[in-house]
């Protein structure tokens, strides 16, 4: 027998042990992990992009009009404004698209 368990057995465990926690909890929260980490790696990815460029964060922050520490906490996921990304990406020639997503369908929204 394996040591290691499939996720699904890891989530029907966790279920069992929060009987408290409603279905439409568990989806919140999955949610919430997958925002987070979605601007973690959209954090990362700017990071990236601006050290290729040679600039540093209060070079990036400047050319927002934002501080440096604003900057910093960007490139670590703390992401809370669309329109402060879209300053930030533009700063570094880049730019930032959202889609939605429903089903098969796919739509450019800004």
């Amino acid at each position: 027998m394996s040591r290691y368990s499939s996720w699904t057995e890891v989530k029907r465990q966790m279920r069992e042990a929060r009987p408290e926690v409603s279905d439409a909890e568990w989806e919140q929260r999955k949610q919430v992990a997958r925002a987070s980490t979605e601007a973690y790696v959209l954090g990362h990815h700017l990071r990236e992009i601006r050290e290729e460029q040679g600039l540093t964060q209060a070079q990036v922050a400047e050319s927002v009009g934002i501080s440096q520490a604003r900057v910093s906490q960007i490139e670590r996921g703390e992401i809370h404004n669309l329109e402060t990304m879209r300053a930030y990406a533009t700063a570094l020639g880049a730019r930032i698209t959202v889609t939605i997503e429903y089903g098969d369908r796919r739509v450019g929204a800004a």
